[in-house]
């Protein structure tokens, strides 16, 4: 077994590997991000599949040295782990957005309502030619924001103190996302049982899905995470006022958030809590929620934009894949797209009942770890039952499960996210062999590898010995 030191450097030369190769290969689809501080993020026009075959292959290194840092990850130390994983992390601070196009919408967002235009209404092709429209996904350019009032007006400061620097604006973005890992990091650590603290930490600030898609791709669900594991804490402490505060601002920041108003709205009915303090955290709940919403103009105009999301098809997320299996099972007499909007809502249906009997049980669960682990697992349902699925749509409740949920959804956890991290890979792969025949090996080792951790030594050896008979 490689020691520490190994799998620290490896790992930092991994993401190095990813980093470098996402910026140089660039993007595909008719985007054009800026060239970054002093040209760094300039791609290669000429060579865009190596390097993006350079950062598949980071790609998997890192996530085979996360599996590794797992194993041992029982007889470290927290501040072993912490340095891993700041190593891991550090390739990541100068490149650009990586593995998504998320970041340009939010800045084009923030500069809507910076210059007064209404982005629940009007998609950012409003602003007209340049560069902040240019890098933006053609895709989005004509949709309206799906994000709360409080994330656009974050973005709108975002917006004026870059002074339209895109590069700038993204740093800044990062900057934020960052502040969001150290304090779900610390969070995770305090709320952990002492003795599987660096574990925990290992899955919240080691994984490559936070390495990779919140550092790396500047993704603000961050905030989600951080505010989801706030809400448990105060819960806990029965600072009711407080949790209302942490929730409502999940809320008005993003979707997800509600569930945390539902869980704290369960709690203080099913735990029976006075009446004056029900009336108190209601209140602050309320007066949040409508303070943030005018912020911007036409404050709850999100609401009407939450279809956006499913605009796009992402074919392996749980909907699509019932979609699929519905128009086999009609024979094709069914039209794909009837027979994905049929799953979806199917798929929505079951994963809102799921998520109400969660947040119901949670509200009357005397553990407060218990209580953290099912408002986790509420939270990933609603990352696996929505329209489309991205692979940080599983920190909204990877961190309340990392900390609360067990050995046992540690374990199966690796696999999820280890499968996640190749849910998306460089633009220049797309329609290559190397998408057709490297997407699926590298995914394979690392599935198997995670697979391997999860099953018992005996089992293991086991199947090996029944296939060698």
């Amino acid at each position: 077994m490689p020691g520490l030191s190994v799998v620290k450097w490896v790992g930092t030369a991994a993401s190095a590997a990813l980093a470098l190769g996402v910026t140089r290969a660039g993007t595909a689809g008719g985007a054009m991000p800026p060239d970054g501080p002093l040209g760094l993020w300039r791609p290669d026009p000429d060579h865009p599949v190596g390097w993006a075959v350079l950062a598949l292959l980071g790609l998997t290194a890192l996530v085979l040295a996360f599996l590794q840092l797992y194993r041992q990850a029982s007889t470290l130390s927290v501040r072993d782990v912490a340095v891993v994983a700041v190593c891991w992390a550090a390739p990541m601070l100068l490149a650009p957005p990586i593995l998504s196009l998320d970041v340009w919408s939010y800045l084009a967002q923030g500069t809507m309502v910076h210059t007064g235009v209404n982005p629940y209404v009007y998609g950012p092709s409003l602003l007209g030619p340049g560069s902040i429209l240019d890098s933006v996904s053609p895709v989005w350019r004509d949709t309206p924001a799906p994000y709360g009032p409080l994330m656009l007006g974050m973005l709108e400061v975002v917006a004026h103190f870059s002074a339209a620097h895109l590069s700038v604006a993204a740093l800044l973005l990062r900057a934020v996302v960052v502040v969001a890992v150290v304090a779900m990091a610390v969070l995770v650590v305090r709320m952990s049982p002492v003795d599987e603290r660096p574990v925990a930490l290992a899955l919240v600030a080691a994984n490559p899905l936070v390495v990779i898609h919140l550092i790396g791709g500047a993704h603000l669900d961050a905030l989600l995470a951080v505010l989801a594991a706030v809400t448990i804490s105060c819960v806990r402490r029965r600072w009711y006022a407080a949790a209302a505060l942490a929730a409502a601002i999940a809320f008005s920041i993003k979707l997800p958030g509600i569930l945390l108003v539902g869980y704290l709205l369960a709690h203080l009915v099913r735990q029976r809590v006075p009446v004056p303090r029900i009336v108190g955290a209601a209140a602050t709940l309320g007066a949040v929620a409508l303070g943030c919403a005018l912020l911007v103009p036409d404050g709850f105009g999100w609401i009407g934009a939450m279809d956006v999301p499913g605009m796009v098809r992402i074919y392996w997320a749980p909907a699509s894949i019932v979609g699929g299996f519905i128009y086999l099972v009609t024979g094709a007499s069914l039209p794909f797209t009837d027979a994905l909007a049929l799953a979806r809502s199917v798929v929505s249906a079951v994963g809102a009942i799921a998520i109400a009997a969660l947040l119901w049980r949670a509200g009357a669960e005397p553990s407060w770890r218990r209580a953290g682990a099912l408002v986790g697992a509420a939270l990933l349902t609603l990352a696996v039952s929505g329209p489309v699925m991205h692979a940080w749509y599983a920190v909204w409740g990877g961190v309340l499960l990392a900390a609360l949920g067990g050995a046992t959804f540690r374990k199966w956890a690796l696999v999820l996210g280890a499968a996640l991290c190749f849910s998306a890979v460089p633009d220049h792969l797309g329609g290559t062999v190397w998408s057709v025949l490297a997407v699926p090996l590298c995914l394979t080792i690392v599935v198997g590898d995670a697979v391997r951790t999860v099953v018992p030594p005996r089992v293991t050896r086991w199947v090996l010995d029944s296939t060698a008979a």
